[in-house]
């Protein structure tokens, strides 16, 4: 069991500013998600475009995935000076209200780490957290470890479409991927391979 206690007042804006970041993004729906990350002395919120931290008094460490609707109206309606929240095995406690949640408690810390990702995005942002030091576990946690292979075999089939199309021109499958993949290295400043 894990106890995080955030002021309501800064829990309320900072609620509203993601809720407002969500409807713009085109990300607020009726299933949209919130990882809460509960570290020592804060918690962090993490969605598709955003990543937020609160000053918090915690009881220990964990990471939980919440819908976005029910946290949304848990912080709004709440009129004490203290938004407590009792983190269990599968749920959340708010007062008297419980919500079914995704938990993880940390033994170790080695998927302590979120994985922010842009509001929407690209098949190129999944690739890209191959270079970025992340481990199995974190990936698989946050749920995008699927998606790398994914990403390379969407490039795979972009390279193969484009070198048809300019097959005429004698361009080589081969050649237009070491081109194109040069172009991502120089510009997204990580040495993608194949």
């Amino acid at each position: 069991m894990v106890i995080f206690e955030i002021d309501s007042k800064q829990a309320k804006k900072v609620f509203l500013e993601i809720k407002n970041l969500m409807r713009v993004s085109k990300t607020w729906k009726l299933t949209s998600s919130i990882e809460i990350t509960v570290l020592d002395g804060k918690i962090q919120l993490v969605g598709q475009g955003f990543v937020k931290e609160l000053d918090a008094s915690t009881t220990g460490t964990c990471k939980l995935v919440v819908r976005a609707l029910y946290w949304f109206d848990l912080v709004d309606m709440t009129q004490d000076k203290i938004f407590k929240v009792v983190v269990t095995d599968g749920e959340a406690m708010v007062r008297t209200v419980t919500v079914p949640v995704q938990t993880t408690f940390f033994e170790t810390d080695r998927i302590l780490r979120s994985i922010p990702l842009p509001a929407n995005p690209e098949t190129i942002d999944y690739w890209k957290l191959e270079y970025q030091g992340y481990t199995v576990d974190e990936l698989q946690f946050n749920s995008v470890a699927d998606k790398i292979p994914k990403a390379k075999k969407e490039f795979e089939a972009c390279i193969r479409k484009a070198a048809l199309i300019l097959h005429p021109f004698r361009i080589s499958n081969s050649e237009l991927r070491e081109i194109v993949l040069n172009r991502l290295r120089e510009r997204e400043k990580i040495d993608f391979e194949i």
